[in-house]
């Protein structure tokens, strides 16, 4: 097996940014898809989910380009073909933007002091992300999807009646952001780091 590696001196530019568009391409695809399987894997499981956090770490591992990318075209499958059937438009707008937001966030930790090293500080920090996103996602969606169906009076309901399933959720990326990122994060980065040294600094 070929590993990736830094072009020769003499490489072909052109060759190499070929290469480089190609090697992204399966990276979102690769990513994405893992994303979705982990999304499926708990979809039985109402509210308690990894998908967020596989994307926030998508974003910290191959950038704000890249985990931008692979948030939306993760988020438009997951959305389009969920076991539940497809979510209503207004749904699948708040899971485009708030999964995308949250792929970019991701980006902006990938150089950051917060992650070198990963401290307490750190997990308390990720954590913080996960619980406003579930936040602010569930809000979002509670709000948009009566507002754009012709339910207006009915919002403070639904964000009333989502609570439960909110807190739910809330302490989810809790401890998925403030335990889980961090592990994998070391696992793995060292290792992609050396097979795609190109990718990893986008």
């Amino acid at each position: 097996m070929i590993l990736a590696k830094n072009p020769p001196l003499n490489a072909d530019p052109g060759n190499t940014r070929e290469s480089d568009k190609t090697l992204k391409v399966a990276i979102v695809a690769s990513y994405a898809g893992v994303s979705v399987g982990g999304a499926y894997m708990l979809t039985l499981l109402p509210n308690i989910e990894i998908f967020s956090m596989l994307l926030f770490l998508g974003g910290m591992l191959f950038g704000k380009r890249l985990g931008l990318i692979i948030s939306l075209v993760a988020a438009l499958i997951y959305g389009l073909f969920n076991i539940y059937g497809a979510s209503p438009w207004p749904i699948l707008i708040v899971q485009l933007g708030c999964y995308g937001s949250l792929g970019l966030l991701g980006g902006f930790f990938k150089d950051s002091r917060t992650i070198h090293p990963i401290t307490r500080r750190t997990q308390g920090i990720f954590g913080l992300v996960g619980t406003c996103f579930a936040l602010g996602y569930t809000l979002l969606a509670d709000i948009m999807f009566p507002l754009f169906t012709g339910g207006q009076n009915t919002i403070a309901l639904w964000v009333l009646y989502g609570m439960p399933m909110r807190l739910i959720l809330m302490i989810c990326d809790l401890i998925t952001f403030s335990q889980l990122v961090p592990l994998v994060y070391i696992s793995i980065e060292k290792h992609l780091r050396t097979l795609f040294p190109r990718a990893m600094n986008i």
